[in-house]
């Protein structure tokens, strides 16, 4: 849905483009199921007292398939199928058809058997399940009614004899699917001898298995009773941008049965127009969107619909940007009400008036019959459009690098679609079953893998001695006083007893009275978060930093990381104190931290350090002393990590970064308080040394029971422990952390346990 826009006296409003309305494909990348709950019938046999009542035989000659009470698995009755002895080879066996819809995808599972006396084995015999599909009920198979065939073995000679065996397959449904069969086949070769059994079958349309390729970010399933007011904004307002005729009214909006439902009616309604005047429309319909609540930069965005149809109606999912800066805009999927077997995909860039598209259209199914997936895969240099798993349209041209959010909406009228006329048919509902939202699971190569292999440990006393620290890197802009640019350095290093130590070396002194501070973002673990864009913690100075935010609650510079990179934790670097926080949408979790010079940590212990130096280098090198553990890390360990800098007042971004590349648009000009998106390997890896000071017979893996150093596992470690148990919260090695999760619970107690006794080599 194209947004135009011109210049008015008191803002920008929206206006008509009538030469360009953007076309797009969302497509579907992922196959779900769908709202059909079809169910197979007589599934166990049992009908009529035993019988393969609803079930369709082929090859069924002598009979050779039948029902039998032979060692059913379970009930009175199971199917029986052996070979019709008329050819070699030669096929029998039985199915049933099922609604479908493309798309979803099919799970199989069945027990097979053969027995004893009457088996398959010294035979070539086995048996299939096989999953067709047809673009017409009961299809012809072979012929041009069938879309696909897929099949896996089952039973054959060598399965175990005398008893019930699992077997089952998968597949997905193309695009034209309206039945998919599911169908049991006794291959038989050389009229060879030998039965099969088949019992208790199911056939259900399911989630597929997740894509190791990407991992879920964002979604909404639509399974409560109202929509979720943190994931969406439901409009109420005229939004007029090509002259289409609705008032979008928070009426027409509504969960039920597992959906969100957009309805659109013609009836008498009044609201405010674009314009601000109180007046009469003759048409509602319903928008929702993430603006101000979700938005994203590359990965994969998918929404499953069933789409109305009928003249005059133009539904539609797409994106804009965070900035508010239109264009560019990206279009998932439109169609028109009167074309319900076509859908468009675009998207849009340039300035106005000089907007510029790259779109094209797929014709397939009627949309408005069932459920369909619309997707787009977003990365830095190209946009997919993909329905129902299959690719439609690309894109390479003026792809954008910044956050959009999501809208889905059904206008009426307007100058692409038409206006309804005397053949369109009201109410229409626009269905939504989901929307979910990908980021890559890899995040790329990263810009800098840097590996601590030595022994020795920095230590947090302001001076960074040579050979100190094992690793180092530097920035790529020189930024706001260059603290962490291309003319500073990061150093990092890490010990066997589980500490991290991370220095800089700037090129200038951080004043104490700045509001400035240097944030090292740590992905560590899986999940986190994809952007600071939903951290929402404001409640200090430090909070803030964490959260990319300033004291209004307007002022934001969200950072939206390498896509794959999903930050776990924040270490927080202000001009007196260093706070370790677990991040969160709400409230960070703060692990622990430390004044500048203090001698005990925020929880009156020694394991936070934070250290100036003392003058020789202009107070330009800071170092701090933490655990791996406070960042989710055992010894020999790696996290992902990127720095940083921003204004924990006025949430200004300095384009300082640590452990990304140039290339981003951000290089050259700080980015101010607007949101900043990475590359792909944007960030650093960093590999903690190992501690296995005694050797492995003092551990097992990820846990060491060697508490006290001495290379023996005895008392004096086991009393340690239990002198601990319990302790929650930063926790050491030495202590009885034998995992360095920083508590001392049962999970170390039975490590240290399985190697009671032992001497380490």
């Amino acid at each position: 849905m194209e947004w135009n826009r011109k210049r008015a006296g008191c803002g920008w409003f929206p206006t008509p483009d009538l030469a360009a309305t953007a076309h797009r494909v969302l497509l579907a990348a992922v196959l779900l199921a769908s709202s059909i709950h079809a169910q197979l019938v007589n599934p166990g046999f049992e009908s009529n007292g035993g019988s393969l009542s609803e079930w369709t035989t082929f090859n069924n000659v002598i009979p050779n398939v039948i029902a039998s009470t032979t060692s059913p698995r379970s009930g009175a009755a199971c199917a029986k199928t052996f070979g019709g002895y008329n050819g070699n080879p030669n096929w029998s066996g039985f199915f049933q058809n099922v609604p479908a819809s493309g798309g979803q995808f099919w799970q199989a599972q069945a027990y097979f058997r053969h027995n004893s006396g009457d088996s398959l084995v010294g035979t070539s015999n086995r048996v299939l399940i096989k999953i067709e599909f047809y673009r017409v009920p009961n299809g012809s198979y072979g012929s041009a009614d069938m879309l696909l065939e897929t099949q896996v073995e089952a039973l054959s000679a060598s399965s175990p004899l005398d008893s019930w065996n699992i077997g089952a397959h998968s597949a997905t449904a193309p695009a034209g699917t309206v039945e998919t069969r599911l169908v049991f086949v006794f291959e038989q070769r050389s009229n060879a001898g030998g039965a099969a059994f088949v019992d208790d079958v199911t056939f259900v349309p399911t989630d597929p298995p997740p894509d190791p390729t990407w991992e879920l970010i964002w979604n909404d399933e639509f399974d409560g009773a109202s929509i979720d007011g943190t994931k969406w904004r439901v409009e109420d307002l005229h939004l007029n941008k090509n002259n289409e005729l609705q008032y979008y009214a928070p009426d027409e909006v509504y969960v039920s049965g597992g959906d969100l439902t957009l309805r659109s009616r013609r009836r008498s309604y009044w609201g405010y127009d674009n314009a601000g005047s109180w007046r009469h429309f003759d048409y509602t319909s319903g928008l929702v969107e993430t603006r101000d609540r979700f938005a994203t930069t590359f990965g994969r965005i998918e929404v499953r619909a069933k789409l109305p149809s009928t003249r005059g109606l133009w539904p539609a999912h797409w994106m804009l940007p965070d900035s508010r800066q239109w264009p560019p805009e990206i279009d998932i999927m439109e169609l028109l009400g009167h074309e319900p077997t076509r859908v468009y995909m675009t998207h849009h860039w340039g300035t106005w008036p000089q907007v510029q598209s790259d779109g094209g259209s797929y014709s397939g199914p009627d949309f408005s019959a069932d459920f369909h997936t619309f997707a787009i895969e977003w990365s830095p240099t190209r946009i997919d459009w993909k329905v129902d798993g299959l690719l439609r349209f690309s894109s390479t041209s003026n792809i954008p690098r910044e956050p959009f959010y999501i809208i889905l909406n059904t206008a009426v009228g307007g100058d692409w679609p038409g206006n309804p006329d005397g053949t369109t048919v009201f109410p229409q509902y626009h269905r939504i079953d989901y929307v979910r939202v990908y980021a890559p699971a890899d995040p790329g190569t990263p810009v800098a893998n840097l590996v601590d292999s030595t022994a020795g440990t920095a230590v947090a006393d302001g001076v960074i001695a040579p050979g100190e620290y094992a690793t180092s890197l530097q920035g790529i802009n020189a930024g706001l006083q260059d603290r962490i640019g291309r003319t500073s350095t990061v150093f990092v290093d890490s010990a066997a007893d589980g500490r991290l130590n991370i220095a800089f070396q700037s090129t200038t002194a951080w004043s104490a009275a700045a509001a400035y501070g240097v944030v090292t973002y740590v992905d560590s673990q899986a999940g986190g978060y994809a952007s600071t864009y939903g951290l929402a913690d404001i409640a200090a100075r430090a909070r803030r930093l964490a959260s990319g935010k300033g004291l209004s609650t307007s002022q934001r510079s969200d950072l939206y990381f390498a896509a794959g990179f999903r930050a776990d934790y924040a270490v927080v670097f202000e001009p007196n104190y260093v706070t370790v926080f677990r991040l969160d949408a709400v409230s960070h979790e703060a692990i622990n931290g430390a004044a500048l010079g203090a001698a005990l940590d925020m929880l009156g212990g020694t394991e936070v350090r934070y250290r100036l130096d003392d003058g020789s280098q202009g107070g330009r090198i800071r170092e701090c002393e933490l655990r791996l553990a406070q960042i989710g890390v055992a010894p020999g360990g790696s996290f992902r990590f990127v720095c940083t800098m921003l204004n924990g007042d006025t949430a200004f971004r300095a384009n300082e970064f640590v452990g990304v590349a140039s290339g981003n648009t951000w290089d050259a000009v700080n980015p101010g308080a607007s949101p900043t998106a990475l590359k792909p390997g944007d960030y650093a890896m960093f590999t903690s040394v190992a501690a296995t000071p005694c050797g492995a017979a003092c551990g097992i893996p990820g846990a060491s029971g060697d508490l006290d150093g001495d290379c023996d596992v005895d008392l004096d470690d086991l009393t340690r422990l239990l002198g601990h148990f319990g302790e929650a919260s930063g926790a050491i090695h030495e202590q009885g952390d034998a995992d360095w999760d920083g508590d001392v619970d049962l999970v170390d107690l039975t490590a240290l346990l399985a190697v009671f006794g032992n001497t380490c080599p």
